[in-house]
């Protein structure tokens, strides 16, 4: 590829999405950890899907905070997440349900009178 398309089609990266999941490290101390896998893809069976919890787009969220979820009911070790937001202003702490999709089943909804 040249230097030319490949500057063309390269995008910046402004920020970086990142879930970590808490783990034992003793039995009095905890770390967090970033975690990727990968599986056979629903779709096209002889491929293999990566799936990391690192995402540089806001609008890869909804499915960072998918996997996320399967990993926390799944992963018995595992019982929680932070999702961060790396940028130029420094680390953010962000609110997963701000993310989720209306149709998955950790949505937080509250029903009230008006």
């Amino acid at each position: 590829m040249s230097p030319d398309i490949h500057e063309k089609i390269t995008e910046q990266v402004t920020a970086v999405y990142v879930a970590v999941f808490p783990v034992a490290v003793k039995d009095d101390r905890m770390t967090e950890v970033i975690l990727a896998g990968y599986q056979n893809d629903p779709v096209r069976p002889h491929l293999i899907q990566v799936r990391a919890t690192v995402e540089t787009r806001a609008e890869a969220l909804t499915d960072l905070i998918e996997l996320c979820d399967e990993i926390v009911d799944e992963q018995k070790e595992i019982t929680s997440y932070r999702l961060l937001k790396f940028d130029k202003d420094g680390i953010h702490v962000l609110s997963p349900d701000d993310f989720r999709a209306f149709d998955q089943r950790y949505s937080n909804v509250i029903w009230g009178c008006c």
